[in-house]
C-alpha cells in the first residue's frame, strides 16, 4: 500500500492552468521529507508570473499524508503574498508518482492539475532498497 512508502526524497513535477489564458504548463523540482503523516520540502519552478522577483522561484511545502492522499501548501518565499496554491493528489501503489489539483483559495479561477514523480535517481534507490528487503524477507 502506497501508505507505507516514504515520500522523502527527490521529485520532478509539472503543473498545468485549466485556463490556459492564466498561463503555460510550468515544470519544477522538489525534494520532500515525510515524517509520519508530515510532509515538509522545497519545490524549484521557473518564474512565470512575477515579473518583480528573480527568474527562478524558490517555495516552501507543508503538507500531510494519509494512505494514498496528499494535500500541502506552496509558500514561495521570493514575495509577501496572502494567497497560496492548494495541493491535494493521490499516490500511486509504488509511491513514484503524485497526480491531482491544485488552486488558490482566493483567485477561484486559477487552478489546474499536477504531476510529481520521483526522478530517475530516486527511482533506482527504491528499487535496490525494495530488491534488498526481498532478499533478507525470503
Amino acid at each position: 500500500m502506497a501508505g507505507s512508502d516514504s515520500l522523502s526524497g527527490s521529485w520532478t513535477g509539472r503543473f498545468d492552468y485549466d485556463n490556459i489564458t492564466h498561463g503555460t504548463p510550468v515544470s519544477f523540482d522538489a525534494v520532500m521529507t515525510q515524517s509520519g503523516s508530515i510532509l515538509r520540502g522545497e519545490i524549484v519552478e521557473p518564474n512565470t508570473f512575477r515579473p518583480e522577483a528573480t527568474d527562478t522561484l524558490l517555495s516552501i511545502l507543508s503538507g500531510t499524508r494519509s494512505g494514498s492522499n496528499v494535500s500541502f501548501i506552496k509558500t514561495y518565499t521570493d514575495f509577501e503574498d496572502t494567497d497560496h496554491p492548494h495541493y491535494e493528489g493521490q499516490v500511486n501503489t509504488t509511491a513514484t508518482r503524485i497526480t491531482g489539483r491544485w488552486h488558490f483559495p482566493n483567485m477561484s479561477g486559477v487552478k489546474g492539475t499536477f504531476l510529481l514523480a520521483r526522478t530517475a535517481q530516486a527511482a533506482v534507490r527504491k528499487k535496490a532498497q525494495a530488491a534488498v528487503e526481498l532478499v533478507f524477507k525470503d
